[in-house]
């Protein structure tokens, strides 16, 4: 997995890059044009707002953005900094800070809630049923981190035969009305309560559970 440079398969001659001119060099060209990008305000601005997005909101505080941007200029691109800034804001804290959970956070957190899994459910449990198979995105931008794409009306129904399958698997083995305290945390709603006690089976109560908008967001 090392790196390696190929002198044969790079083509020679200056480049251009940003306005910027890179002397022919081989490797010490590409290294040098590879340390001006990273070491540009646009890409500081960028990756800081996609962590301040995955972290804390679909429009993250633009003040936050700045700050963990401020963060990554002062340190010269150490991301440790940066998430020194991002976890010790007062925005990734917030009452209103919650994200909408991708498929890939929902299943891994489903499973591990409700502690071990047997083999048939590994079997049956798939991402590719909801639409985020592992490690395939659909292009190198990798996958939507918004709750627009994965809250979409189709994207809910996959996830709620999921939770059935799960449930049906788990048998009546889980209590999930006295689980729910633990896995929605603070988001144990009075309707959701109401929902699981009317449940006609445990299997039915957990599946309503992991369908709960409390579970469905990672606040």
């Amino acid at each position: 997995g090392a790196f390696v440079f190929q002198p044969s398969w790079h083509q020679p001659g200056d480049r251009t890059l940003l306005g910027q001119r890179f002397a022919a060099g081989g490797e010490a060209q590409g290294r040098a044009m590879l340390t001006m990008l990273a070491r540009h305000p646009a890409t500081a601005r960028h990756i800081c707002g996609k962590l301040a997005r995955h972290f804390v909101s679909d429009q993250p505080p633009a003040a936050l953005v700045d700050r963990l941007v401020a963060a990554w200029q002062a340190s010269d691109g150490q991301l440790t900094a940066v998430y020194k800034a991002l976890v010790t804001a007062p925005e990734a804290w917030a009452a209103d800070a919650r994200k909408f959970k991708t498929p890939w956070d929902w299943l891994v957190s489903s499973v591990r809630g409700i502690g071990a899994i047997n083999a048939d459910m590994r079997a049956a449990l798939t991402l590719n049923l909801l639409g985020q198979p592992a490690w395939r995105p659909g292009s190198p931008a990798g996958w939507d981190d918004v709750a627009a794409h994965w809250a979409a009306p189709d994207a809910l129904l996959r996830r709620v035969e999921v939770a059935g399958q799960i449930a049906r698997l788990s048998g009546d083995r889980i209590d999930a009305r006295s689980l729910a305290p633990r896995m929605l945390p603070g988001q144990l709603t009075p309707a959701t309560s109401a929902a699981l006690a009317r449940a006609e089976s445990p299997s039915q109560a957990l599946a309503l559970m992991l369908v709960a908008p409390g579970f469905l967001w990672r606040a």
